[in-house]
């Protein structure tokens, strides 16, 4: 049902821009099903992954409060981003390399998708955990996307454009 659900609200067959690949994810956590879908593109001269689109649909029995558990499952989705995209911590000689927000890089606004959209499936089973429903959804997603675009895959996070750049000159 969350894959039906996430393929309906992203209108996944439907033609996509120039340059742009899609890709699903699916998980189960704290007995949540969940599907998500991302819509991206690269910048093939900086490496830069940009998610223009992420979608999920979630199976977490009874909800008791909907407009909590979108919120919740929305930012996890923001987070999720900066994590698999620009957070990175760095040790060398057994020092951290980051002190702060101008050497540690969290999502910025520019970065944040055009949509985020959640869908609940509507359930009588007992309620389920899904706090942290959105967050494992998106490196898998954003992977299948990139190799949904370039033919090529992504093994390693966070998705650098270092990274992303190594991976596209193979």
């Amino acid at each position: 049902a969350t894959l039906e659900e996430a393929v309906r609200i992203s209108n996944w067959s439907a033609p996509r821009p120039e340059g742009r690949g899609k890709g699903v994810a699916f998980l189960e956590r704290s007995g949540t099903l969940s599907t998500g879908i991302c819509e991206i593109s690269v910048d093939r001269n900086t490496g830069k992954i940009k998610v223009h689109h992420f979608w999920s649909a979630h199976d977490a029995g009874i909800v008791i409060q909907p407009a909590n558990v979108k919120a919740q499952i929305e930012g996890g989705i923001l987070m999720g981003i900066g994590s698999v995209l620009t957070e990175r911590i760095t040790i060398i000689d057994g020092e951290v390399q980051q002190s702060n927000f101008n050497d540690y890089h969290i999502l910025r606004m520019e970065d944040i998708p055009d949509s985020v959209e959640t869908a609940l499936i509507a359930s009588d089973s007992s309620p389920q955990g899904v706090g942290e429903s959105g967050t494992p959804l998106v490196a898998c997603a954003i992977a299948n996307a990139f190799l949904n675009l370039t033919g090529k895959r992504l093994r390693h996070m966070p998705f650098t454009p270092e990274r992303v750049l190594s991976v596209l000159k193979q």
